[in-house]
């Protein structure tokens, strides 16, 4: 009867570290950006601008997941990748001078995480991060686009590829002409 217990035990055990043994990478990364847009977005047209919540439209299993290839799978502890991407947005804007509404506006920002996924290479990291963004200008589509970032980054920092990651989409998007014009800047 002992044998048979020690036997379901050492099992049990066995089968948890090796749960273990494939457990994801969890991160806690605080991104703020901190960059420069080169926008001043103070005098934006039909202005304050709402940045709704950003959806998530990816196939991960888990929320706070991401993709990695050639490595175990990433967890983030403290956002998921959409509230992640949303806050880089909003921070964006906010250091440009945007005034910001809450709820309902007239001009609202909406956002779709479409990918976002890590790649070891041998030197370092390839962050890729796909969103679909859709600017609504009092009930109708005023600008949609794809904004992609991929970039590449020497070391195994997750939490700073990401960074500069989403530094890059931030920068990709503001490089958008028809954007700025929706928004009336030029």
């Amino acid at each position: 009867m002992y044998k048979q217990i020690a036997a379901g035990v050492f099992a049990t055990l066995v089968a948890l570290s090796a749960l273990n043994s494939f457990a994801d990478e969890q991160i806690n990364l605080e991104y703020q950006y901190q960059g420069e847009t080169g926008v001043d977005l103070g005098a934006i047209r039909g202005g304050p601008l709402a940045i709704n919540a950003f959806t998530d439209h990816r196939n991960e299993p888990v929320s706070q997941g991401i993709q990695r290839i050639g490595g175990e799978p990433i967890t983030l502890a403290l956002l998921t990748p959409h509230a992640l991407v949303h806050s880089a947005v909003v921070g964006a804007f906010t250091s440009s001078g945007a005034l910001l509404a809450e709820g309902d506006a007239r001009l609202s920002l909406e956002g779709k995480l479409i990918e976002m996924s890590v790649q070891d290479t041998a030197t370092g990291l390839e962050v890729l991060i796909r969103c679909e963004l859709t600017l609504i200008n009092q009930g109708r589509n005023a600008w949609q686009s794809a904004v992609v970032s991929r970039t590449s980054v020497e070391g195994k920092d997750v939490g700073a590829a990401i960074g500069q990651g989403l530094d890059r989409l931030i920068t990709e998007l503001f490089r958008d002409d028809y954007f700025l014009i929706e928004l009336g800047i030029f």
